[in-house]
């Protein structure tokens, strides 16, 4: 009977838990205007139409805002991907879509509705909260989520 040397078959292996505080960067977001009201103070003033990913914590805390297009005056290329990427690097539990209408009219076109839609989808897919969807025109925004039925219920 012969001994076969399994040494080399061992591996060693350490694991570490990392309990890391996600630190808030603005507000509690606690209604749809105060989101909006954030993004004319900070963040607006593009002359193209660009979409943003605003990201909350477990308690609404705004933990980063993220623009992932930027387009021309009459509108943008998304991928689905890319809005939901920060959302995940962040560890953010939910998040809010914001765009702007160049033109000023905040009323959500055919396409932006697709746009939340095909989201929504996919955020519930992956276990992630989509709490809104908020276009912003001239000193003025409409909520998707406001003006639809109640397929937002989790």
């Amino acid at each position: 009977m012969s001994s076969v040397d399994h040494t080399e078959d061992w591996h060693s292996y350490e694991f570490e838990i990392l309990r890391k505080e996600v630190v808030s960067i603005g507000p509690r977001i606690t209604t749809p205007s105060s989101l909006a009201e954030y993004f004319y103070a900070s963040q607006l003033g593009s002359l193209g139409e660009c979409l943003w990913v605003a990201i909350v914590n477990g308690r609404n805390d705004l933990i980063g805002v993220n623009q992932v297009y930027k387009g021309t005056s009459t509108g943008t290329s998304v991928n689905i991907s890319e809005i939901l990427r920060p959302v995940i690097a962040l560890g953010g539990v939910g998040f809010v879509l914001v765009h702007n209408h160049p033109s000023g009219d905040h009323i959500p076109s055919d396409e932006d509705l697709k746009l939340t839609e095909d989201v929504l989808a996919s955020a519930k897919m992956m276990d992630i909260q989509m709490l809104d969807h908020l276009v912003i025109g001239d000193n003025n925004f409409s909520s998707v989520r406001a003006n639809t039925s109640n397929e937002w219920i989790w």
